[in-house]
């Protein structure tokens, strides 16, 4: 790994609101496509997922998740329930933010697959009574369909129609559906 990408990895545990973000958005962007450096930051990426603090928590997430890709050993399948359990944290937006990109993890290495997916399909029916669960079912359908849309997997694009089904509120069904026409 060379001295830049180490100094953006330290950074990323900075108080200083802007260099984080600018460490973030640089590594997030270098995590788009596979990296050889993989595992010499895992270890700093798993202690974030039960920091104390949530910006941590979410940094955390995002960058495994984009990681999943470069994870030749599918040492995620060991820690799936570790970075499922966010998609219930304290905090909405680490919710949020695990849901809108666990697909990553799943469409990286099939054996993930179906314990992501049980875990989204289960997850859209429980949020029904917490507040805001129509952006929580939104994401879960988005990240189902991001997952399609990599895949082009029948199977998925199913499930996520079903899902689409349960909805009784008709104005976040409109929306909803509304996801389904992009694809």
């Amino acid at each position: 790994m060379n001295k830049n990408i180490q100094k953006q990895i330290e950074e990323l545990g900075s108080t200083n609101d802007k260099i984080r973000l600018e460490a973030l958005q640089a590594t997030l962007k270098l995590t788009e496509s596979k990296v050889d450096w993989v595992y010499e930051v895992w270890d700093i990426l798993l202690e974030k997922l039960d920091h104390e603090n949530s910006y941590q928590r979410s940094i955390g997430i995002m960058l495994l998740c984009n990681l999943a890709k470069s994870d030749t050993e599918n040492r995620l399948a060991a820690l799936l329930d570790r970075l499922l359990v966010h998609t219930r944290d304290e905090k909405f937006i680490t919710s949020r933010q695990c849901i809108q990109n666990i697909w990553k993890v799943a469409t990286a290495n099939k054996s993930n697959r179906g314990k992501v997916w049980k875990h989204l399909e289960k997850r859209f029916v429980e949020c029904i009574s917490e507040k805001h669960s129509n952006l929580l079912r939104r994401d879960i359908l988005q990240s189902m369909l991001a997952a399609y849309t990599a895949e082009k997997d029948e199977m998925l694009l199913a499930r996520a129609q079903t899902l689409l089904a349960k909805e009784q509120e008709p104005k976040y069904r409109k929306q909803y559906e509304a996801l389904f026409k992009s694809i």
